[in-house]
């Protein structure tokens, strides 16, 4: 993998995490309804939840084996169009008012992160999908998976801290026409990258 490589997947995860959706939800609600130090937590337990579903993707694709370049290519082109219907789900986004999932508030901070990052099954097709636009099949698969994964949860602490010091210190809820614009932004990426990957692939 070149540095190309890294920097387009770079790019495209930063966009794709400051997209507003479920994830950023809880961790904006418990900042501002508990301080930041509930955010915070939220966010470790966001980040405990998707290591743990990348690494199933991880054994997944490992366990392919001789098969794997060509799972890679197919699964290149399934992910393509499953961004096309996220961009749709984004676009979809804009038209309705933008709500914190609805979790016991009598547990700790952590567990609503963890349980939102683990009760979304469609994490594990969003990183299949994801993921293997930047993989190469001529160099080693598995190191490839491990240093995107690691990137992918380093910008997610990043961004989720990020969103937690803002809110903390701001206190005033993202309004829907800055929901909208970054609906916006999200589809626009989700989009690139499908269009991307079936050219490269063509």
């Amino acid at each position: 993998m070149d540095w190309n490589s890294l920097a387009q997947f770079s790019a495209a995860t930063l966009l794709i995490l400051i997209t507003p959706g479920p994830i950023m939800a809880i961790i904006a609600s418990n900042t501002l309804r508990h301080g930041a130090m509930a955010g915070f937590s939220t966010a470790i337990g966001v980040e405990f939840g998707e290591v743990c579903l990348l690494g199933a993707m991880f054994a997944g694709l490992s366990l392919s084996g001789e098969l794997l370049p060509v799972l890679l290519r197919w699964l290149s082109f399934a992910g393509a169009v499953y961004l096309i219907w996220l961009a749709a789900g984004a676009l979809r986004l804009r038209r309705r008012p933008w709500r914190s999932p609805n979790l016991s508030r009598a547990r700790p901070p952590v567990l609503d992160g963890l349980t939102i990052a683990l009760a979304n099954p469609a994490a594990l097709l969003f990183y299949a999908a994801f993921f293997p636009q930047f993989i190469d099949p001529d160099h080693s698969i598995a190191k490839q998976i491990v240093l995107l994964s690691a990137i992918y949860v380093c910008m997610r602490s990043v961004s989720a801290s990020v969103c937690v010091f803002t809110i903390a210190h701001l206190r005033k809820p993202v309004g829907c026409a800055q929901i909208g614009r970054f609906a916006n932004l999200g589809a626009a990426v989700y989009l690139s990258i499908a269009v991307i990957t079936v050219l490269r692939l063509m």
